[in-house]
């Protein structure tokens, strides 16, 4: 009787100890791709050199994008990846942009007003922008961003940008930011 007892007690304790903890910690690689409308104005029409100042708004929330879709579960922590830029692709020959300020801000969906989180100059000490260099890397201004997408990824974002240009500037800037979204998924299921 002590025998069936204990092998009856064997079985019953055998699969606790041959599960497996399942694997529920993912990660995802995605590349947030934000397109930025610009529009131009003539800053100084009495000036033989013509000059125009451009500004442009785009607007994503993270939380209801396609790039949230392919994340299991919860999300847990958004950490930036490497190569965030903002490019200007239709510079032609000898059309430069002279000044360039990047603005992000946020708000909740119930809010009116945004919030300033950054703001930065991307052109300092005479840099400029044609059609040899359109592009610049990002990586070191991000943070603040990221650090309020992990506080709550369906905030409405706003990146804004302002500038002058020597030439009248009507296409889009793209913005880019590569992701790393770590989640994590539970499951009611047991596995063997």
């Amino acid at each position: 009787m002590k025998l069936k007892n204990l092998i009856l007690l064997g079985v019953l304790l055998l699969p606790l100890f041959a599960c497996d903890d399942a694997n529920t910690d993912y990660k995802t690689e995605t590349k947030l791709i934000v397109d930025i409308p610009t529009k131009s104005y003539l800053a100084n029409p009495s000036e033989s050199l013509e000059t125009y100042h451009f500004d442009g708004t785009g607007i994503f929330c993270l939380g209801y994008s396609d790039e949230l879709k392919k994340c299991p579960g919860d999300i847990v922590q958004i950490n930036p990846g490497v190569g965030s830029t903002i490019s200007f692709e239709t510079l032609q020959n000898d059309e430069t942009i002279k000044e360039l300020q990047l603005v992000i801000s946020y708000k909740t969906q119930g809010d009116d007003d945004y919030q300033q989180i950054h703001s930065v100059d991307l052109l300092q000490a005479g840099n400029l922008l044609s059609s040899d260099t359109h592009t610049l890397e990002l990586d070191d201004v991000l943070a603040p961003l990221i650090n309020r997408l992990n506080e709550n990824p369906r905030y409405l974002i706003s990146i804004e940008i302002k500038g002058l240009a020597n030439f009248n500037l009507s296409s889009n800037a793209q913005f880019a930011i590569p992701l790393i979204i770590e989640s994590e998924y539970n499951s009611p299921r047991f596995t063997l």
